[in-house]
């Protein structure tokens, strides 16, 4: 409701042509999820959370199911402003799928939380935990189409053993620079 009358506000003084309004927000709170009972973690109730976009062009009441980072947020404002992209941002800009945001985008996202390491596509979200000398010491896979609350970890089936290598070749491939566009 704050961001409505925010954006009110700017109507009513002029200034929603040149206004860009992007509203990141705190993900939630462990309320024993998981047998949690804190604010970060490698699950989803921490990983996600929301981002809202205006400003003069953005289509208003759209959604998307493209993945994106904290990281998208600068390069996005920067196109969204007509300015050049800093050459050592890390993000990709968002503004084609606020575009369309039916179009194929990214193919997975990353976060860290301690010593894990997560890739999230958009059925799978795989977490590995190293420890300082780079040996694995714990994983978790789960798939959010069968199992959106994360209630099964699926990283020690045999039949997965494909699916967790490739998704830790991608975290490797992340850590080394590499990017999932």
């Amino acid at each position: 409701a704050l961001i409505g009358q925010v954006l009110s506000e700017l109507q009513s003084l002029g200034l929603e042509e040149n206004t860009i309004v992007i509203l990141w927000g705190d993900h939630g709170w462990n309320l024993g999820d998981h047998a949690l009972w804190c604010k970060h973690c490698n699950f989803e109730t921490s990983l996600h959370s929301p981002l809202l976009v205006a400003g003069p062009g953005i289509p208003t009441g759209v959604r998307t199911d493209g993945l994106t980072e904290y990281l998208d947020i600068y390069p996005s404002l920067c196109e969204l402003c007509d300015l050049p992209v800093p050459g050592h941002t890390d993000g990709k800009s968002f503004v084609p799928l606020l575009e369309n945001p039916n179009r194929r985008w990214k193919k997975a996202v990353f976060s860290r939380y301690f010593n894990g390491d997560s890739v999230i596509t958009d059925r799978y979200l795989y977490t590995e935990w190293r420890g300082k000398s780079g040996d694995r010491y714990g994983r978790m896979l789960y798939d959010h189409k069968l199992d959106p609350n994360e209630n099964t970890n699926i990283s020690e089936r045999p039949e997965n053993a494909e699916l967790v290598s490739k998704l830790s070749k991608m975290i490797a491939q992340m850590k080394a620079g590499r990017r999932f566009d």
